[in-house]
């Protein structure tokens, strides 16, 4: 067991907002599932995943973080391992192989992904620091993140590996990114992006969802999605609905509203005040991970805040633009919101990061 003076720094703020997020997101879930014999049972589901990941919260956060360092290039060998077993065992839905089904439970690996990787790239680039020239650590690193990258575009989930290169690019900025190597970098992501293209590691469907965002080679009903999503936000005037009240989610015209559409009932049925409340807590999370980040005793600790931070600040960011026709419409969740258990789980362990983290800023004086 840890000291118990370490509890003085537990990030108590951070926990209560979790909290909060966990039962707004299982009342929404209730909300937008009740009725339907389909998905009845995801605020069940949701509930007791939740309470599961706070206890892995607080046994992650009850652990000293810097022994994820001896088990970081494990955690890199198994993560290839299971992006590579998916695509030959893994469930096939919707053309897409991005599951593995144990018993009812599902298991996404490309969601434990971006938290394993995260760890395996704050050791790696925490290690180098100051020891071999920053070029050739973005280099390396930028060698370590490709298969994985790759063998997620195979499933394909362009969205999680959007979100896994963002996560790596703030990781080295974050670490010393000097303005040459930015060049550097820029010109190299350009020339990545042309090669993805010509391989056709893109789906057809992909770039079909780009065009509707643009407006090009719209036909007719392509757009539903969106738009019922934007009826349902701004049928919410200020203060919604009412809870259970909304007609886009009620009548069933908001496609997957349990999920990827969740803010929309949100906006629906709480209107912009709800809607804003579930925001600032999100945002709150965020900032206090990055107040992790500032405090944390060690680069490793620093940049392992920061990419979770960065995780949560792109699958907001997404989540929300494709709800208002900012972003095109893909499979990414709301955190701590929307149900999924698999990618619920893993954010509350990388909170538990954040706490041990914030937890171990300063050394005990005996």
């Amino acid at each position: 067991m840890p000291d118990r003076r370490l509890w003085r720094h537990f990030d108590y703020w951070l926990l209560a907002a979790i909290v909060l997020l966990l039962i707004g997101g299982v009342a929404m879930v209730y909300s937008a599932s009740r009725g339907d014999p389909v998905i009845e049972r995801t605020p069940t589901d949701q509930a007791i995943t939740a309470l599961a990941g706070l206890v892995v919260l607080l046994i992650i956060a009850v652990i000293d973080y810097t022994l994820l360092k001896n088990v970081s290039w494990a955690l890199y060998l198994l993560t290839l391992a299971s992006l590579g077993a998916v695509l030959v065992i893994g469930a096939e839905r919707f053309g897409a192989r991005r599951w593995f089904e144990l018993g009812g439970f599902d298991i996404q690996p490309g969601e434990l992904a971006k938290l394993a990787l995260g760890i395996v790239l704050a050791q790696f680039v925490a290690d180098r620091q100051g020891r071999r020239p920053y070029l050739e650590t973005v280099f390396l690193s930028g060698l370590l993140l490709a298969p994985c990258v790759g063998l997620i575009m195979l499933q394909p989930n362009l969205s999680t590996a959007i979100t896994i290169v963002f996560m790596w690019l703030t990781i080295i900025f974050v670490g010393g990114l000097e303005r040459q190597h930015a060049v550097i970098i820029t010109l190299a992501a350009l020339a990545m992006i042309f090669l993805v293209i010509e391989l056709g590691l893109i789906e057809d469907y992909q770039v079909n969802r780009i065009q509707q965002l643009l407006g090009i080679n719209v036909e007719p009903g392509e757009t539903y999605q969106a738009d019922q999503a934007l009826v349902a936000l701004g049928s919410g005037g200020w203060f919604g609905a009412g809870f259970g009240q909304g007609q886009q989610s009620q009548l069933r015209f908001l496609p997957v509203r349990h999920t990827d559409f969740i803010f929309s009932v949100i906006g629906e049925e709480l209107g912009f005040v709800g809607a804003m409340l579930f925001v600032t807590f999100l945002a709150f999370v965020i900032f206090r991970a990055l107040r992790a980040a500032w405090i944390a005793r060690d680069t490793f600790g620093r940049l392992l805040c920061v990419s979770i931070a960065a995780v949560l600040f792109l699958q907001t960011y997404i989540n929300l633009g494709m709800q208002v026709g900012l972003m095109p419409v893909t499979g990414v969740v709301l955190p701590f919101v929307s149900y999924g258990r698999s990618s619920l789980i893993t954010a509350l362990a990388a909170i538990g990061i954040i706490e041990s983290v914030a937890m171990r800023y300063k050394k005990l004086d005996f």
